[in-house]
């Protein structure tokens, strides 16, 4: 409905694409999860595809049903900007960074940002006329590993839905750098969303693609793991069992893609 270029609907090459825009390249599925768990697809299925038709040069973006039900602005904004379509337009240059609180970053993720808010201990934001646009925010945390080589983990970015914001992430990352003197910085990006188009902007170098990881679909929405970990241990039973004998499915996501920014001082 809101782009006026060609549009083809259950393109297949190998795999099939729901929608898919020949003139952009870009392709997006909807992820039922039902459908899209394990019952009927295997762990490797949504890296595959992805995998697949990022070597042809076509970029594909999953939106999973529960994301969509919950997150359906923020959503809208992310297929908005990525078909180039965003009209409210703000210029990093005319901004300027302060650091903000947990409440003002909280608020901020949860409205703006698609996996919500994060535990943090550096948070940036860009204001525009005292109008907060965009964040980002920092912890020390590699993977369950706390970093204590003066490496930081970038564990959450985003602008204010609907708005483009030239130069933010680059304005933010400097004043990071300029301010807190790190000597590498990680991130991971979400292969469901990202190719890492971003990350390459900023100097980043890809490290890998983690295999996917899996979430149980719990009331039409997926739950960490860690949610049914107690009622595991108090079956006293596998999870794999437990899992068998509740009927509880699983759904594999397409991995994580890891970055490293390294600022060593030679």
């Amino acid at each position: 409905s809101i782009y006026d270029g060609e549009i083809k609907r259950n393109y297949r090459d190998k795999f099939e694409i729901d929608i898919y825009i020949p003139d952009l390249n870009i392709g997006f599925e909807f992820n039922g999860l039902y459908w899209h768990s394990n019952k009927f697809k295997n762990n490797e299925y949504h890296l595959k595809k992805t995998q697949h038709f990022n070597e042809r040069d076509i970029k594909i973006i999953h939106i999973w049903e529960d994301e969509w039900c919950d997150k359906k602005e923020i959503i809208k904004s992310q297929v908005k900007y990525t078909l180039n379509l965003i009209k409210n337009k703000v210029f990093a240059r005319k901004c300027i960074v302060k650091e903000i609180d947990v409440d003002t970053i909280s608020n901020f993720l949860d409205n703006n940002h698609i996996q919500g808010t994060c535990n943090s201990i550096v948070k940036l934001g860009l204001f525009y006329d005292d109008n907060l646009v965009s964040v980002m925010s920092f912890d020390k945390f590699e993977g369950r590993k706390n970093m204590k080589d003066g490496g930081w983990n970038l564990n959450r970015f985003c602008n204010l839905i609907n708005t483009s914001v030239v130069g933010s992430a680059s304005k933010l990352l400097s004043h990071f750098i300029k301010e807190y003197s790190p000597m590498r910085i990680i991130s991971y990006a979400d292969y469901s969303w990202s190719s890492g188009g971003l990350y390459k902007m900023l100097k980043f170098e890809e490290v890998y693609i983690s295999k996917p990881d899996y979430k149980y679909v719990i009331d039409n929405k997926r739950k960490h793991k860690s949610n049914i970990r107690k009622y595991i241990k108090e079956s006293k039973k596998t999870e794999s069992e437990f899992v068998k004998e509740n009927v509880i499915l699983k759904i594999y996501d397409c991995g994580k893609i890891k970055y490293e920014l390294s600022l060593y001082k030679k």
